[in-house]
This record gives structure tokens, sequence and C-alpha cells, in this order.
């Protein structure tokens, strides 16, 4: 997409969460689409993977933390945000009561696994002013994905490391390419902003797998082959979303990033001596 053509062209939106890995796919989502990202960051250094755009201008940290009502409105009020994402993993109260104080109308999107109660049918949902999206998925996959005992992190690490693993786990869940899940979530986020109302949708990309299934998959994308398939992706999406990339395409993409990833954790490669990637 041309960034001049965007409708995130040129908004300041705040995002909490935004060195996380959903997070960071959202805020380069944004960054891609001349939105100018205003992050969320707990500690210092923070958000040092935007750092060209940092040095433009485009993308600019605010230290604090996601329990903290007032430095979320005071991040909302100085940069003017007229959108917010709530990736945090945390509780999303304080940014709501936030949000409304700043201004009741601004569009938040936040983001829960699929198999949780609805936020717009539970009776423990916060109540706002505030239109509110909330984008369900089942399990995400890409690089970057800080939790390495999930199957495809774990299986590629895995064969990097010359120990190649066999996942117990036998249910089967719907996997969904970060990116992809990031471009749902900006998705969202415009239709709850025209339509001035909270929604609900989970984004599922028709790729069901179980963890032995997916490790396969996994493994052939790694070998170069083309074997991991593409799904038909389920009818009545929310939003008219389908995945960008196939499920081959997506997990070559998650695959080269393990191995740069490895390539720049090592110190040494003479030989056979290399140094475990952890």
């Amino acid at each position: 997409m041309d960034a001049r053509t965007s409708p995130w062209h040129g908004r300041r939106v705040l995002v909490t969460g935004c060195t996380g890995f959903l997070g960071r796919a959202v805020t380069r989502e944004l960054l891609d689409r001349g939105a100018n990202v205003v992050g969320l960051v707990r500690g210092r250094p923070g958000g040092s993977e935007f750092a060209r755009e940092h040095a433009t201008g485009q993308f600019r940290v605010v230290h604090g933390r996601t329990e903290d009502r007032g430095r979320l409105h005071s991040a909302m009020a100085v940069h003017e945000v007229s959108a917010a994402f709530h990736l945090a993993g945390t509780d999303a109260g304080p940014l709501l009561d936030a949000a409304a104080v700043y201004h009741p109308r601004i569009p938040v999107v936040t983001a829960k696994p699929a198999g949780q109660l609805r936020l717009v049918t539970s009776d423990d949902a916060p109540v706002t002013t505030n239109p509110v999206g909330t984008a369900r998925f089942g399990e995400l996959f890409g690089g970057g994905d800080p939790k390495l005992t999930r199957v495809v992190p774990r299986t590629v690490l895995g064969l990097l490391n010359h120990e190649p693993t066999v996942p117990a786990d036998t249910r089967t869940r719907d996997f969904v390419f970060v990116r992809d899940a990031a471009r749902a979530c900006l998705l969202l986020a415009e239709a709850v902003a025209v339509r001035g109302e909270s929604q609900d949708c989970t984004f599922r990309s028709g790729c069901e797998r179980t963890d032995q299934t997916m490790a396969r998959f996994v493994a052939a994308a790694y070998a170069g082959c083309a074997a991991a398939g593409d799904d038909a992706v389920p009818e009545g999406n929310p939003l008219g979303w389908r995945p960008a990339l196939g499920t081959a395409a997506a997990l070559a993409e998650t695959v080269a990033w393990y191995r740069e990833f490895a390539r720049a954790r090592y110190t040494g490669t003479r030989g056979t001596e290399q140094r475990r990637v952890a």
C-alpha cells in the first residue's frame, strides 16, 4: 500500500507493547503506512528496532507503565493521538479510562486469544464511551516470537541447533502469521472508528494444525521445500480480512528470520564449532 493514500498517513497513534511480538508488527505496519507512532515503553532503552523512524521523528518513545492512567493520558494529550492500540498483554482498563478522559470517541484496539470470553458479551466488560475493537486470533507465529516454547520457534531453533524436537501437543489450532494479524488489527481500528461502536472479531487463517503437523511443515520450510501447503481461508472472516501470505510463504519468511537471528548470535562458525542458539 502506498503510504500517501493510506488512511493512517500522518495520523498519530499510541501503541502500548510496541516492543512485543504483535505490538512490534502493528507498529511496523503503522509506520509503513505513514503513521506517526507514540510507543509506550516500560524499560530503558526501548524501541531500538525503530531507530530509523525515531531519527526522523516518525516514532517517539514515551517511558511509562500501562497501569499508569496519568501517564497514558499525558501521552495521548501531548501527542494528540487519534487512535490507540493496547498490545502490552495487561489489563486494558487504565488505557480505556485515560482514553475516555482524553477523547471519548477515539478508537482503542486490543488483542486476545480466540478462546476467551468475548468483550461485547462479558459482564466484566469495562465501561467506556470509546469504541473498542477486540481482535482475536488462534496461535500467532513469525520471526521474533519471545515465547520460544511455542511450536514454530521451538522447531526452527531445534533444527538450527541440530536438536530436532517432537511436539507432544495434539490439539488443533488456527495458526496466524503475525504480520497478517497486525493488518487485521489496523483494519479493525478503521472499522470501529468509522462505525463509532465496539466490535469483537475473530480472525481465522484456515491454517488448522496440530503441533506435530505444524512442526513437519516448519521442517519442510527449513529444508527449502514448498511442502507447507496453503489452506483455504474460511468464509465469513470479519471486515473482509484474509491473510496476505500463504502458509508456505509465511513459514519461509519465519525460518529466514530465525536463520538471520542465529547468524547474528554466532561468534564463531568455522568447521562444526557453533554456539547453541538460545
